[in-house]
């Protein structure tokens, strides 16, 4: 399994992220969205492949990042931003 860890601080296209990267993975994969001190405009559409951690501060990216990377269950683990799109069958 692919763990894909997404660290987001205030962009408004995590969801749009989210979206690209299930429509078009290969294979057996698991999002964790790390939340780092903010509060999203509306909640993230639910998924049981998308997990949603949340720091109630500003912690950074790095922190952001090894929290998701301690949280993730995959052989596997890629970071990617919120802000990016995804080809069939990555």
């Amino acid at each position: 399994m692919l763990s894909i860890v997404i660290p987001s601080y205030k962009d408004p296209l995590l969801q749009k992220t989210i979206d690209d990267i299930l429509e078009n993975a290969k294979g057996e994969i698991e999002i964790i969205a790390v939340i780092d001190g903010y509060t999203l405009s509306k909640p993230l559409k639910e998924n049981p492949k998308v997990r949603v951690l949340t720091f109630p501060k500003n912690c950074g990216m790095r922190v952001a990042l090894n929290a998701g990377v301690n949280a993730s269950k995959g052989e596997y683990i890629m970071k990617t931003d919120e802000h990016c799109s995804f080809d069939k069958g990555f």
